[in-house]
This record gives structure tokens, sequence and C-alpha cells, in this order.
């Protein structure tokens, strides 16, 4: 066989590996967000944004001092997220769709995929 033959097989494979590695994480991801989903009523005593790692953030926190992420969800099919943050307000009573849970270790912060107010 030759040289060029080999390099060129370790590189598919390895590629490979790396979309096996990427479908892994896409499949406990959104494992992860439908087995976790819920609901709630809440109303909304405060609301904050901040930066982390480039991106925006948009936060609320409830009656119970429970803090949610309302962001885009891929798998819910949201993508107006930023509308439903900047049209709450606080003391604001409102039914919420959610999925996950709060992992300070992480950063992770459960998410509003879905509001009605």
């Amino acid at each position: 066989m030759s040289k060029s033959f080999l390099i060129t097989n370790k590189f598919l494979f390895k590629n490979i590996e790396n979309v096996n590695l990427l479908g892994l994480f896409v499949a406990s991801h959104l494992i992860y967000a439908i087995s976790t989903r819920n609901k709630n009523e809440i109303i909304i005593k405060n609301k904050y944004n901040f930066t982390r790692n480039g991106f925006t953030e948009f936060m609320i926190i409830d009656n119970n001092g429970k803090h949610y992420n309302v962001n885009n969800s891929f798998w819910f099919w949201k993508w107006d997220s930023i509308e439903d943050w900047n049209n709450m307000e606080i003391n604001q009573k409102i039914y919420i769709n959610y999925y996950g849970f709060r992992i300070p270790l992480l950063g992770i912060f459960p998410n509003i995929f879905k509001t009605d107010f």
C-alpha cells in the first residue's frame, strides 16, 4: 500500500470518530431536553442579562428565587425568545414550558422554550 493511501485512511477514520462523537453529543442533548421537560406557573421577580463566552444570556428569576434562561431551542423549534424576554414584566404571572436543571458547577440553568402570558 502506498503511504498516501494510509494517510488518507487515517484521516478518514479520525473524521468518522469525530462525527460519531458529535452525533453522541447531539443525541444526548436531545434526550436531556425531552426527558426533563416540565410546565410551571411563575411570577417574575426580576430579569437580567449577562454575557458569557461572547453570547448574551437572557434570564428571569421567579418568586421562589429560581433562575431560568430564556433562549431559542432547536428541539422545540423556538426562534423568538428575545421578544418573549423583552415582553416579560416584573411581578407578571406567566405559564412556562421549560427543560433542564440548575447545575451550578457547570453554569447550567433550566431553559424556557414556551411562554403564555
